[in-house]
């Protein structure tokens, strides 16, 4: 999992900005071509060194939290747009002088620069100056008034709004601000090795501000590179979301029990069920490079589970025949509860990848069931907010399996629960559910 972090920042002041401003419109024409930020972003950054990669990925969080910004600025600021490479560039640097995060007369210069770098986008050096410019002198302005467009408010394109309005139609706001925020740093602090309230005193040691956020949860205040964190390397903690930290807990697993996890990369819910229980985990994941992620994952942890690289619902590869005593289902989904972490989800998705994922879902599920043993229990779960990718899907398979029951979630009493994303809020708290997570859905069901 990547997160920013403010050193990235200081560490791209010592770089040519000109050349990541470069790089980042070459990120931004591969997704705009169907590539996803982390496909983008590598390429973009091969051959770079770790900080240049850190400063680049940070630009690229800007640009996109940013989207709908920056596209109706160009819009309002350029009678005709430019060629792709200008116009990217451009809208590169409208997006970081709305964050702040670089000094302006650097920033427009540098942006000039860029252009002026390639003889290709030279002749347009001086529109670049002129608009960048325009925008400084009018930014107030301009602010104020494209921020009544719901799609520049919320950041994301108006169905996705829609969608979102219409599962929550009293939260939506809430939800759809919150996600243009920056995500938080969570930790999960590994039992077998210390406990949230030894690790917490560390920290404070280090000088590191952090609070208590979940049962294993830390939340830090200020991200860091996960090699700075105080433990992390030796296996201490690991980070993951606090609302991804539930499925462990949530899963019941008895000791020596035989679990898969069945769409594991990269390991964090695999690697949590080890620390919490003496069992043995199957973990598949479709991907050969994403399931070499998981054993890297136990490796540092000192975690051993059996990985394969495998199509889940391909059972006729990978499954001998024995059932399982439990199943941990983290089925592919939209990724629409975790936009902090992924803001470009919003403007690579379609409307009809709802429907696309949630038939995927429905293949993977009906592959697995004759997998599991007979009271033997599965947790489906998804990082999406979507009905049609909880809700509704968990309905559906209960109407096809009469085999099929809902068990209780944990000490929650429920058996489906659709976490939104959250920033506030006490913990601990009369559920013990985390005070600050993104957004899931949690099922579990029985075979009886």
């Amino acid at each position: 999992m990547n997160h920013e972090s403010t050193a990235a920042v200081k560490q791209a002041r010592q770089l040519p900005l000109r050349r990541l401003l470069t790089l980042a419109a070459l990120a931004r024409k591969q997704m705009k071509g169907g590539s996803s930020f982390a496909a983008a972003l590598d390429a973009a950054a091969e051959g770079l060194p770790s900080h240049a990669r850190a400063a680049l990925q940070s630009i690229l969080y800007d640009i996109m939290r940013n989207l709908a910004l920056t596209g109706a600025l160009s819009r309002k600021l350029l009678n005709n747009p430019p060629p792709p490479p200008v116009l990217n560039i451009l809208e590169a640097a409208l997006a970081l002088l709305v964050t702040k995060r670089y000094n302006e007369f650097t920033l427009v210069s540098e942006s000039v620069n860029a252009i002026r770098g390639d003889q290709r986008t030279q002749r347009f050096s001086g529109l670049v100056n002129a608009v960048l410019r325009r925008f400084l002198r009018e930014s107030d302005v301009l602010l104020k008034e494209l921020s009544k467009m719901p799609e520049v408010r919320f950041n994301a394109p108006s169905w996705w709004i829609e969608k979102i309005r219409a599962a929550y139609p009293q939260e939506w706001e809430k939800i759809l601000l919150l996600q243009r925020q920056h995500a938080p740093m969570t930790l999960r602090v590994n039992l077998r090795r210390t406990s949230p309230t030894a690790y917490l005193k560390q920290l404070t040691e280090a000088g590191i501000p952090a609070r208590q956020i979940g049962s294993e949860a830390i939340l830090l205040e200020n991200p860091l590179p996960v090699h700075d964190i105080p433990g992390f390397s030796e296996g201490d903690v690991s980070v993951q979301d606090a609302g991804a930290q539930l499925a462990a807990h949530f899963l019941p697993v008895k000791a020596g029990a035989r679990v898969l996890d069945a769409c594991a990369a990269p390991g964090g819910k695999t690697a949590h069920l080890l620390e919490l229980n003496d069992c043995r985990v199957t973990a598949l994941e479709v991907a050969p490079d994403r399931a070499e992620l998981i054993r890297e994952t136990l490796e540092r942890l000192g975690l051993s589970a059996e990985v394969r690289a495998a199509d889940a619902a391909d059972t006729k590869k990978w499954f001998s025949g024995e059932p399982f005593d439990a199943i941990l289902l983290d089925a592919p989904c939209t990724a629409s509860g975790i936009v902090r972490r992924q803001p470009d989800v919003p403007w690579s998705r379609r409307p009809e990848d709802i429907r696309r994922l949630a038939n995927e879902q429905k293949r993977i599920l009906e592959a697995l069931w004759p997998c599991l043993k007979t009271n033997g229990q599965l947790l489906f779960c998804t990082c999406s907010l979507f009905p049609q990718e909880g809700p509704l899907q968990i309905r559906e398979f209960l109407a096809r399996h009469p085999d099929a029951s809902m068990k209780p979630l944990g000490e929650t009493g429920i058996g489906m629960m659709n976490l939104v994303p959250t920033e506030d809020g006490a913990w601990p708290n009369p559920q013990w559910l985390p005070s600050v997570h993104d957004g899931f859905f949690y099922a579990l069901l029985q075979k009886n």
